[in-house]
């Protein structure tokens, strides 16, 4: 007969466990919102590509950035990639072309978050359950 103490370690790993996944769903969510969101405006034709650039930067990409740590490993270091690259546009001076590099970097990422949401967590994390009739 197994000990007490086991099911009790077991039950507690396992709830653990599930909790590191959830974990994980909302932080690559809120990243896949972030990112959508910037990529957005780096592609709009109503938003100037100054402000977009700026504003992507600002809203969507530095909070991310200063949550990393939540992140996997190879999405954060994308994501770093792309704020390091930003730095170094912002110096020289930013440009349209620049916001159409930064708009596929981050849509990059997108798909690589989505893909990963979807094989770890399934469709259901990203869309929402359709109502009943």
């Amino acid at each position: 007969m197994p000990h007490p103490n086991n099911q009790i370690v077991r039950k507690s790993l396992i709830e653990t466990s599930a909790t590191v996944k959830w974990d994980s769903a909302i932080c690559l969510a809120f990243a896949a919102e972030n990112l959508f969101a910037a990529a957005q405006l780096l592609t709009s034709d109503l938003v100037p590509w100054k402000r977009a650039l700026r504003v992507s930067y600002e809203r969507h990409i530095v909070p991310l950035v200063e949550n990393d740590d939540l992140l996997p490993a190879d999405i954060r270091e994308k994501l770093l990639d792309a704020h390091r690259s930003y730095i170094q546009a912002d110096s020289r001076g930013l440009n349209r072309e620049f916001a159409r590099q930064l708009a596929s970097e981050l849509m990059g990422i997108l798909s690589e978050i989505s893909s990963m949401l979807n094989r770890n967590f399934g469709p259901s994390v990203l869309l929402p359950k359709p109502l009943a009739a």
